[in-house]
């Protein structure tokens, strides 16, 4: 009997998922990855985003290009997006609040405190004029966003319905769902607490998706890309008198409590780091923009020779010959 030989698989190319992390103006540094990537051919099929990464994940889940990204960061302005509502009076509240918690006293009767010395509503209303005022339903690009529920403590994840429905059951440790504008969630994920008031969703009161998952590689995971690659910005040390802000403890604090838990969570489910090398960089340090996507286009092509070794070896696995059968 003559041999018959089974057709080899035609070579598929790995599913890319691409997670950037969180880490204030030095989120930046997002935009020069995405450059090198696009600049070498390398498709990104999905997209998770943190804090400052979810701006950049929903930016390129729009079809913006670095460049667009550079030149939108070249027309703002710190009062387009920053509306502060602190004053001596909601100063003085606070502080008459927080002796009465000490004293384990009640303050109900007091008028209510702002929730953070920046109310967001520019913000949003930036955001949603970058998005066209889009939500999860109206896009076709895998977009997940994280936050964090204030309320219970869980991980919040924003994605595409068809998203929500699968990976929810399997993951009930996080609250899957599409029932968000595009600007809502990446308002939320955004809310460093304390410094921006919380986004109010379905009675729970939402922050920034830092405090429980950084670097959302492990959501790209769930969601089936082959190969991830993770944007981890860290944090920077700094001199005691580099910390001169209250945000900049905020910050600070976040960063470090965060970034353990990021090494381990990276290290069981990227399949190539990208680290920037950024230094330190507040929130109003807007002269540093240039320098800090410049470290993540040195970055990006450090990892380069890494990632295209990846994708070359799973393309090969894929185009194996299958043993024939007589």
């Amino acid at each position: 009997m003559a041999a018959s030989f089974i057709e080899p698989q035609k070579p598929r190319r790995p599913v890319i998922g691409l997670a950037l992390g969180g880490g204030g103006l030095r989120g930046t540094a997002h935009i020069g990855v995405l450059e090198v990537l696009q600049s070498k051919g390398l498709p990104i099929d999905m997209a998770a985003g943190t804090s400052a990464g979810s701006i950049i994940a929903m930016l390129h889940a729009l079809g913006w290009t670095p460049q667009d990204m550079q030149n939108l960061l070249a027309e703002i302005k710190m009062s387009d997006y920053v509306d502060h509502v602190v004053n001596i009076k909601s100063l003085t509240l606070i502080g008459i609040k927080t002796i009465l918690d000490r004293l384990s006293l009640p303050h109900r009767w007091l008028p209510p405190t702002p929730l953070g010395f920046v109310k967001g509503k520019k913000f949003y209303r930036l955001l949603s004029r970058l998005s066209s005022k889009r939500n999860f339903y109206e896009i076709d690009f895998p977009l997940f966003i994280t936050a964090t529920n204030l309320c219970d403590g869980r991980l919040v994840c924003f994605c595409p319905p068809g998203f929500a429905g699968q990976l929810g059951p399997q993951r009930p440790e996080v609250i899957f769902t599409s029932d968000a504008s595009l600007a809502q969630a990446v308002r939320a994920s955004t809310a460093i607490p304390g410094i921006f008031q919380p986004v109010t969703w379905r009675g729970h009161l939402l922050v920034d998706g830092g405090l429980k998952n950084n670097v959302p590689a492990d959501l790209l995971r769930w969601a089936g890309a082959d190969l991830i690659i993770a944007v981890d910005l860290g944090f920077h040390s700094q001199n005691s008198d580099e910390i001169d802000t209250i945000l900049e403890i905020l910050i600070q604090s976040l960063d470090i409590m965060g970034q353990t838990n990021t090494e381990v969570r990276l290290e069981q489910t990227a399949d190539v780091v990208i680290q920037p090398v950024t230094g330190s960089a507040s929130l109003t340090d807007i002269e540093k923009v240039p320098a800090i996507i410049e470290a993540g286009r040195r970055a990006a092509l450090e990892a380069w020779p890494q990632i295209d070794l990846l994708v070359q070896n799973f393309a090969k696995r894929r185009a194996k010959v299958q043993p024939y059968s007589s």
